[in-house]
């Protein structure tokens, strides 16, 4: 209903059982591994391995789409689905009820981006347990833009990290398993660098909200290329984002 305006070629919806995506067969093993009376407790992550099933099922559904052809353009996104709710609330809901996104035109296409939450600095000896055991976090799983190719490549090496971890006796949600992909023991087995999104407070109408910074940055370009067609001009200066390629 809510994209019945739009083209019915702009949407496709596909129903899957959780018995069709790879991340849920390991739902036992997750199972086994947050029984234990010792393993940490950070309810759901730690706690509901359906929700670390469902957390890393993203990325296996990211790969499904890029490989039954339904992308069709240059870069794609994972997007979760509350990410704009803030949006709702009538003092952030746009006036003319128009949402659009578009890639960042500085976006180095050779990276996979995301919002940072931790500097890297303060993250760069944490080992894979680190993440897991304190619940750590470098940056937010809500949004992930990559291209298509760039996508698939990150996509397989997040499921290699999940399955090691698993084999180990450790699993979590997906912002810890990223984390141990770049953690010094594992960040040598990587294909992609990650680009590190951050807003400051009160930018592009984020409040306490930092963590959504590259959703809203797309948001923002979109706006910004469509206001420069209806007028011609950029109106004001947007405030810069700051963007950190973080480099193996």
């Amino acid at each position: 209903q809510i994209r019945s305006v739009l083209p019915a070629n702009r949407t496709v919806l596909i129903k899957l059982q959780r018995s069709e995506i790879p991340a849920f067969k390991n739902i036992d093993k997750i199972r086994i591994i947050y029984n234990h009376p010792l393993y940490p407790k950070y309810p759901p992550n730690t706690v509901v391995a359906e929700y670390s099933c469902a957390m890393n099922a993203k990325f296996d559904v990211l790969q499904m789409a890029i490989e039954k052809g339904l992308v069709h353009t240059e870069h794609i996104a994972w997007l979760d689905i509350g990410y704009f709710r803030n949006l709702l609330e009538p003092k952030f809901r746009p006036k003319d009820e128009s949402f659009s996104l578009e890639v960042p035109a500085n976006f180095n296409s050779s990276t996979v981006g995301m919002t940072i939450v931790t500097p890297w600095t303060e993250l760069s000896k944490l080992t894979a347990w680190d993440y897991i055991r304190d619940n750590r976090v470098w940056v937010t799983g809500g949004f992930v833009l990559a291209t298509k190719e760039v996508m698939m490549r990150f996509a397989q090496s997040y499921t290699l990290m999940v399955n090691e971890l698993i084999d180990m006796g450790m699993s979590s949600t997906d912002q810890q398993v990223i984390g141990a992909m770049y953690s010094p023991e594992h960040i040598d087995q990587q294909q992609v660098d990650m680009a590190e999104y951050s807003c400051h407070d009160k930018q592009l109408g984020l409040y306490d909200i930092l963590f959504f910074c590259l959703g809203y940055i797309c948001k923002d370009t979109a706006e910004k290329r469509l206001q420069k067609q209806h007028t011609f001009t950029y109106g004001e200066p947007q405030p810069k984002a700051g963007i950190f390629s973080f480099r193996r």
